[in-house]
């Protein structure tokens, strides 16, 4: 997994699966992060570098893949 920057938002997303995570730098509250799967999602304020915002992300997007909350959904073809 790799963090990816849209360069006209300055925001970093990473994804695995169903899920996924996005820091960006907000103008109130140093940096913001959400981490997302099957449209429910986390978020955290106020951290105080890309770098613990990113970290806290990382150890959310663990803790679904443990559980397996971030499985691919397997949709049956025509041919099964």
């Amino acid at each position: 997994m790799e963090w990816t920057t849209d360069p006209a938002t300055s925001r970093y997303t990473i994804a695995y699966g169903l899920c996924a995570a996005n820091v960006w730098l907000s103008t109130r509250h140093g940096y913001a992060a959400t981490v997302t799967h099957r449209g429910l999602a986390t978020a955290q304020y106020g951290f105080t570098s890309l770098e613990n915002a990113q970290a806290w992300c990382l150890t959310n997007l663990a803790e679904l893949r443990v559980t397996g909350k971030c499985a691919s959904v397997t949709v049956p073809s025509d041919d099964d």
